[in-house]
């Protein structure tokens, strides 16, 4: 017997109802009695009832009619049928409407109770048979379920993994998560490099705006959470949470939500958005579970395609490489260089306009020598750029402060540069995409090359490294093709040079001959005669030149080998000690301890040192000092240390208004002087990759600075 279970009980004498109330109350069940049919139906189809017993004559209604409504709210609740009126008639109907028992009065208590138990009994059998039908039916509802989306994941997974294109992978990957987790809204959003924003790469029931425009700082909104805390997560109703209603109202609505993290190797990489279920119902627990797994594939497929991309890019990247080593020889300008690297780099990503800047390293400042770009690049509402106003106005920016770090932090450098080019508008103006690459020569920054796109995608750092790698490759290699192209032409030069100076100095050996003979037969004649003097310098001037021209040309100049650059001052000092002891000047020399061994022209070298004793000597007629300093300096406007000899007299001095022009070929203060000293050893140093500093102060002297890079 189980307790609780409800029995009604239907007849029209309040006796009988009371003795078995009474009777079946004691054995444990909840009785309910009716001396009226219809209410008793009533009653019967309102509440859960496990039992019904009733006479057969009632009044009204009577039993069978009973009978009847009681299998229509319950086919399996049992029903007993008393009679005091019995009848095979009656019996047969009874049993044909579904009665479960057919008694007759007057009943014996104890048979009663045997039919109710039995009844009873059935009940509950066919309760919990109706309970096991019902689980099985939920259980298969289920298994189905889960085996629809088990098969939703892996045909994603199968379509997923047959993609490569990173672009079509995403849109794919946003398409089938909405069908998985049947959603009419749904998003991709990927980290940047940087890990500091989230934008959408892919999406569906999105206005294209929001797509474009979204750039979400990681931590803020939904999908910021989930970024930065990398934990799916589940919103009932997005416009009712006080987290983020603010914020997704515009997107989303009130609409539930389900937001999962793309995550590979520990890292998160970006997140799926799904909102907006079919039929407005909330997702389920089940939902982002299912997510969950999808989205855990994704990562996976992303990262191959990422990884894909990488190798594609790197490809590329040799390719482009190869094709502009094979280029370079016919390509005679820089314009013609810059040209080359936008077109070979738009194959790689978008490049709407690329300025090309040449560095000041005296001013600080950036001036735009190239351009390039449509005809009509947008630039303002009201404007558009002129390429060839640009090409023909040297437009400067600056000054700027470059450090080592900056010139490492691309990112940095191009914000920079993007803020100075910003504010002349003259310059096409960058947005969200650009990048300032620079490019070095001999160590030191030569030019910066800043490459521009138009619309709202960043360049990557994918796109940076690899248009940094293109552009210092290709720029290394163009310098080496001028190079040797300068070098082929040197040594053409040189050639034709040594035969013209051959041709040159017969005559001039004949006329410096005839010169002589005329002094010896006419002295009188020749000793006080201005124009005899003229002719004299004139050709001693040009047996200098000639001298030079020889030297130039002569391949042998430019031959290195590795020696103590000290012994090639004491080796000067030496050739000018007459000198210096003629005209009393104290000759000093002092060294740094360092490694002064470097790879150079001796014979150059000496040249040059003895231009400058000699230079000195003459700048101190009565006497002197003339001192040879050895250090480690790092020039002005240079990056690195280099091993300096600094050259200090005590003489004369030179004039502020000179100073500027002593480099020139040709230019000379002295009355007997051909004016290629000085500018013989600024070539020099110059093909040695040093530099020359001079200063000076008239009537104190004047120091001259040969740079050497540490040649090790």
């Amino acid at each position: 017997m189980s307790s609780g279970e409800r029995i009604i009980i239907i007849d029209d004498e309040r006796r009988m109802c009371e003795s078995l109330a009474a009777l079946l109350t004691g054995d444990g069940y909840e009785v309910e009695t009716y001396q009226n049919s219809a209410e008793a139906a009533t009653a019967i189809a309102a509440r859960k009832v496990d039992l019904v017993i009733s006479d057969i004559k009632m009044p009204g209604m009577d039993g069978i009619e009973l009978l009847r409504r009681v299998k229509q709210v319950d086919e399996g609740i049992p029903v007993i049928l008393m009679t005091g009126y019995g009848s095979l008639d009656t019996a047969i109907e009874a049993v044909a409407n579904g009665a479960y028992d057919y008694l007759l009065k007057p009943v014996e208590f104890s048979y009663l109770e045997l039919a109710v138990n039995r009844a009873l009994e059935k009940r509950r059998s066919d309760l919990a048979r109706l309970q096991l039908l019902e689980e099985l039916r939920l259980s298969n509802m289920i298994l189905k379920r889960r085996m629809d989306d088990l098969n939703a994941l892996y045909e994603a997974g199968k379509s997923i993994g047959s993609t490569a294109n990173l672009n079509d992978l995403l849109r794919q990957i946003v398409t089938l998560a909405s069908t998985v987790t049947e959603a009419q809204v749904g998003s991709i959003m990927l980290l940047d490099d940087a890990g500091e924003y989230l934008t959408i790469e892919a999406a569906i029931g999105l206005d294209e705006e929001i797509v474009t425009q979204t750039r979400l700082p990681l931590g803020t909104s939904i999908a910021g959470k989930v970024a930065q805390e990398g934990e799916p997560l589940i919103i009932k109703d997005v416009e009712a949470d006080p987290r983020f209603k603010r914020i997704n109202k515009e997107r989303y609505g009130a609409a539930s939500l389900l937001c999962c993290p793309l995550r590979i190797k520990n890292k998160v990489i970006g997140v799926i958005n799904m909102a907006n279920k079919d039929g407005g119902e909330n997702f389920s627990d089940n939902d982002l579970r299912l997510l969950t797994t999808f989205a855990s594939q994704a990562a996976v497929a992303v990262d191959d395609a990422n990884q894909f991309e990488r190798n594609r890019r790197r490809l590329a990247e040799f390719e482009i490489l190869d094709e502009i080593s094979g280029e370079l020889p016919d390509i005679a300008s820089i314009n013609g260089f810059r040209e080359t690297l936008v077109s070979k780099l738009t194959r790689i990503f978008p490049i709407d306009h690329a300025l090309w800047f040449n560095w000041d390293a005296g001013a600080c400042t950036l001036t735009a020598t190239g351009v390039s770009g449509a005809p009509d690049m947008p630039m303002t509402d009201s404007g558009s750029v002129d390429l060839r106003r640009i090409k023909r106005e040297l437009v400067a920016i600056g000054p700027f402060d470059f450090s080592d770090a900056d010139l490492a932090d691309i990112d940095c450098l191009s914000r920079k540069i993007a803020d100075q080019i910003r504010g002349r508008e003259i310059l096409p103006q960058p947005q969200h995409a650009f990048m300032a690459l620079p490019i070095k020569r001999k160590g030191e920054l030569a030019h910066v090359f800043f490459l521009a796109a138009d619309g709202t995608r960043r360049y990557s750092q994918d796109d940076i490294s690899l248009a940094r790698l293109v552009v210092s490759q290709a720029a290394l290699l163009f310098e080496r093709e001028q190079s040797l192209l300068n070098s082929t032409r040197l040594l053409t030069m040189g050639n034709m040079i040594s035969e013209i100076s051959h041709d040159l100095r017969k005559p001039l050996t004949s006329i410096k001959g005839s010169l002589q003979v005329l002094a010896m037969k006419h002295p009188e004649i020749t000793a006080n005669s201005e124009l005899f003097k003229t002719a004299e310098e004139e050709i001693h001037r040009m047996n200098e030149l000639v001298r030079e021209l020889v030297d130039f040309s002569n391949p042998n100049k430019y031959q290195t080998e590795k020696i103590d650059l000290r012994r090639i001052v004491a080796r000067a000092a030496e050739l000018v000690g007459p000198d210096l002891r003629k005209k009393g000047i104290i000759f000093i020399s002092e060294f740094a301890d360092a490694d002064w061994d470097l790879i150079l022209n001796k014979n150059q070298i000496l040249e040059t040192f003895l231009n400058l004793f000699l230079n000195a000597v003459d700048a101190m007629p009565v006497g002197g000092e003339l001192r040879v300093e050895g250090l480690i300096e790092r020039p002005d406007h240079r990056k690195e240390e280099y091993l300096a000899i600094r050259v200090i007299d005590t003489g004369c001095g030179i004039r502020k208004e000179n100073l500027s022009r002593i480099f020139d070929r040709y230019y000379t203060t002295k009355e007997t002087g051909t004016g290629l000293g000085l500018a013989v050893v600024e070539r020099i140093i110059s093909a040695h990759s040093g530099t020359l500093a001079v200063s000076s102060e008239e009537g104190r002297g004047t120091t001259f600075t040969l740079y050497f890079p540490d040649s090790h």
